[in-house]
C-alpha cells in the first residue's frame, strides 16, 4: 500500500469495538475515541475483551485512548471511522472537523440511511466511505465486549468513483484482520437492506424490552416484524432499490440466527438515551411519502 492505515474510531460502543480490537489485534495503529471513562480505564488496564463469536484480548497504547474528540488532535490519525450513533451526528461534526488533519478518509460505521451523506457534505465524497457491517454485540462491562453474532461478509462501497480504490484496499485488510468484508458499488442497496432489517426488529425489541430471538419465536411480534419487512421492501422498490424474489425469506432467516441479542436501539431506551429511529423507520417512512407507498406499521 502506498500509504499506512493509521485508524482512529469515534465511538467505542460494540459496533466500534469490534472493528478497533481487530484492527488492532492485526498490527495496525488504533486510536480508540470514546465519552465512556469507566469503558476507557478499563480497557486502558485490562486491554479490550471480547467474547461470543470471537474471544481475545488486544492491549492499546495509553496514548490510543482519548476520552474526548478534542484529544485526537496530533495523533497523526489519517482513516477515522465515524461509530457513533447516527443521532449523534450533528453534534460531533463541529469537532471533527477541528480535529481531524487535512487529507483523512471518513467511514461511516453507523447504522441508517444516508449518514455517510451527511458526513460528506462535511469533508467531501472523495473523502467518504460507508460500510454496512453484518455483526453486533454489547458491552457486558467495562473493558468487554460480546460479539453476538457475525453473519459475513460486512460491504464497503465509496460514494464517489475516486474513492473506489481506497475502499477496495480496506475491503482487503478489514477481511485480514479477521472481519470477512467484500467490496461493493452498490453501497446504497446494502444500506437498504440493513435499514430493512433494522426496521423490523429494533423498535419491536425496544418496545417490548426483549431479545431478537424472543420476538422472533413469539407468534404475534414475528408477524408484526414481517410486515415491517414487506413495507421496507415495498419503499425500496419504489425509490430504484430491488432485492430478489427470495429476499424476504432472506431477510426473515437472517432475523431468525440472531440469537439472544440485545439491540442497541432497546440499550438505548432502557438508559433514557436518544436513539437512531429517525435514520431507521423514519427514512422508510420518509422515503414512502416521497413516493407515496403507505407505511402504516
Amino acid at each position: 500500500m502506498a500509504e499506512e492505515y493509521r485508524f482512529g474510531i469515534i465511538g467505542a460502543g460494540p459496533v466500534g469495538s469490534i472493528m478497533g480490537a481487530h484492527l488492532a489485534k492485526a498490527g495496525h495503529s488504533v486510536v480508540l475515541v470514546d465519552i465512556l471513562k469507566g469503558h476507557l480505564d478499563a480497557i486502558r488496564v485490562n486491554g479490550l475483551m471480547l467474547t461470543g463469536v470471537k474471544e481475545f484480548t488486544v492491549r492499546f497504547p495509553p496514548e490510543n485512548l482519548c476520552y474526548s474528540i478534542d484529544q485526537l488532535r496530533g495523533k497523526e490519525v489519517n482513516t477515522l471511522f465515524v461509530a457513533v450513533k447516527a443521532s449523534l451526528l450533528a453534534e460531533i461534526m463541529p469537532p471533527v472537523t477541528k480535529a481531524s488533519k487535512p487529507g483523512t478518509t471518513f467511514i461511516s460505521l453507523q447504522n441508517g440511511l444516508d449518514t455517510e451523506d451527511y458526513i460528506a457534505k462535511e469533508f467531501g465524497k472523495e473523502r467518504t466511505l460507508r460500510i454496512v457491517v453484518n455483526y453486533a454485540g454489547n458491552i457486558v462491562a467495562d473493558g468487554k465486549v460480546r460479539m453476538s453474532f457475525f453473519n459475513p461478509p460486512n460491504y464497503i462501497g465509496a460514494i464517489a468513483q475516486g474513492a473506489e480504490g481506497r475502499a477496495r484496499e480496506l475491503t482487503k485488510l478489514i477481511t485480514d484482520a479477521g472481519l470477512e468484508t467484500s467490496f461493493t458499488s452498490e453501497i446504497k442497496k446494502f444500506e437498504w437492506e440493513k435499514v430493512i432489517l433494522n426496521s423490523a426488529l429494533s423498535p419491536v425489541c425496544a418496545l417490548t424490552r426483549r431479545t431478537m430471538r424472543q420476538m422472533m419465536e413469539y407468534g404475534n411480534t414475528r408477524e408484526l416484524v414481517e410486515a415491517i419487512l414487506r413495507e421496507g421492501i415495498e419503499v425500496a422498490k419504489a425509490n430504484n432499490v430491488h432485492f430478489d424474489a427470495g429476499f424476504l425469506d432472506h431477510c426473515m432467516g437472517y432475523l431468525d440466527k440472531a440469537g439472544h441479542h440485545k439491540t442497541s436501539m432497546h440499550v438505548d431506551i432502557e438508559r433514557g438515551s436518544p436513539t437512531e429511529i429517525a435514520f431507521i423507520s423514519g427514512k422508510i417512512v420518509e422515503y414512502g411519502r416521497s413516493k407515496g407507498i403507505p407505511t402504516p406499521h
